[in-house]
């Protein structure tokens, strides 16, 4: 039988602000300014009694701002409960990490959560209505264009309500689908994904590409650029967002590049006929690896977002997703499983001490993953489970015949090569 998998997708909507007329607008503002006063007080709440669960905040504080704001639709307390938990918590987890100078958070972002109730959605109209004081509601029409036709069959979420700085008024709602997911065996047709600083290579048997991101390049550019204005400037304020902007930047530059790169790759799964996407179960963690730049390189690389993002995507085009075990893939010949050793002929090539093949070692880390999943579904009986989400070194320009573990070499702009 096969898996079926509820996906989430989020569409955002423009609102016309020119389709409301201004007594509308100020019942949404003043949505705004309550729920915004109503997180900032649950925040403060859950500071002075370190309560991080939304029943915690929720059972303290509920019926007293039931009291303080009776129009109100209680959904929205109940919302902003659910909100300020998930706050503090961050806050916590982020102050563990000494990323934090301020004694408590503050809600300072324009941002209503709102539940089920609080909202209905005219998919073919494409308007909106959201709850306001009263038991009254306020519609709204929503911007829309070709790609947002996909939603009006699926099942609606939840939803936020998003007031920019400009007074643009955005509604992000999530919508939820169920797709049947090929099953997970031997029989499978597979395409392996491996992660690098500054490439993405994938394939499997048959074939090898390299999608070049140069992601350490560009993430090495802006951090070094985001040094400059924190030595630079004085002045607080103008220096938090400059930072924020490079900060944004950075990312939004990052994830066009992931997007892309997900895209080839499930592009090349369909064209091929493979149904399995398999990919390593890294985990990196902080340590001294002997280098500030290389340890800083390391946490910058973000491959757990783009092995996320490309999970989703694969998902929605209705593909298995399978994390094998990533050790040692690029120390072991996927031919005979003899031990790999830095080629006298480039440095980025391996060879095999006992069968003499000798291949760029991104190429062998691709063969041995899908050698790898095929053991596992092989095996899957009288194997036992293990961890996937393994510890691995990467980046070292150590040889790996000089250390227990692997060391990956990464970091240099590696050459487009023509793999067969």
């Amino acid at each position: 039988m096969m898996p079926v998998e509820e996906i989430k997708l989020t569409a955002r909507f423009k609102v016309d602000l020119t389709d409301v007329d201004e007594a509308a607008i100020s019942k949404i503002y003043r949505i705004f300014e309550e729920y915004q006063r109503i997180v900032n007080e649950l925040i403060e709440y859950a500071h002075s009694y370190r309560v991080t669960s939304f029943i915690g905040l929720h059972h303290a504080k509920y019926r007293e701002l039931r009291q303080k704001y009776p129009t109100l639709p209680s959904q929205y307390i109940q919302c902003a409960c659910r909100h300020a938990a998930s706050i503090y918590e961050s806050f916590i987890e982020v102050k563990k990490l000494g990323r934090c100078e301020r004694e408590r958070p503050v809600f300072g972002r324009r941002t209503i959560w709102l539940g089920n109730k609080l909202f209905k959605l005219d998919a073919e109209n494409w308007r909106a209505s959201i709850a306001v004081h009263g038991g009254g509601w306020v519609t709204l029409r929503l911007l829309h264009g070709r790609y947002h036709e996909q939603f009006k069959n699926m099942k609606l979420g939840e939803a936020r309500l998003v007031l920019k700085d400009d007074n643009n008024l955005y509604l992000h709602v999530a919508f939820r689908q169920a797709v049947v997911l090929p099953e997970i065996n031997a029989n499978a047709k597979v395409i392996a994904v491996d992660v690098n600083e500054n490439a993405i290579v994938y394939g499997n048997n048959d074939f090898v590409e390299r999608f070049e991101t140069d992601e350490g390049i560009i993430r090495t550019r802006y951090f070094l650029k985001r040094r400059r204005i924190q030595s630079k400037i004085r002045d607080k304020g103008l220096r938090s967002k400059l930072l924020g902007k490079y900060r944004g930047r950075e990312w939004r530059r990052i994830r066009e590049i992931y997007n892309r790169a997900a895209k080839e790759i499930i592009n090349k799964a369909k064209e091929v006929g493979a149904t399995i996407i398999v990919m390593e179960g890294l985990s990196v963690h902080k340590e001294d690896k002997g280098s500030r730049e290389l340890n800083g390189r390391i946490h910058r690389w973000s491959y757990s977002r783009f092995q996320r993002i490309l999970e989703y995507q694969a998902k929605l085009h209705r593909l298995s997703v399978k994390y094998v075990d990533p050790r040692n893939t690029s120390k072991i010949c996927p031919v005979c499983g003899g031990e790999l050793d830095i080629s006298p002929n480039e440095r980025r090539l391996m060879k095999c001490q006992r069968c003499g093949l000798e291949e760029d070692r991104d190429v062998i880390a691709v063969k041995n993953l899908v050698k790898r999943y095929y053991e596992e579904c092989m095996n899957a009986k009288t194997l036992k489970p293990f961890d996937c989400r393994r510890q691995i070194d990467v980046g070292s320009s150590l040889s790996p015949r000089k250390l227990p573990n692997e060391k990956r070499e990464e970091g240099l702009k590696p050459r487009t090569l023509a793999f067969s």
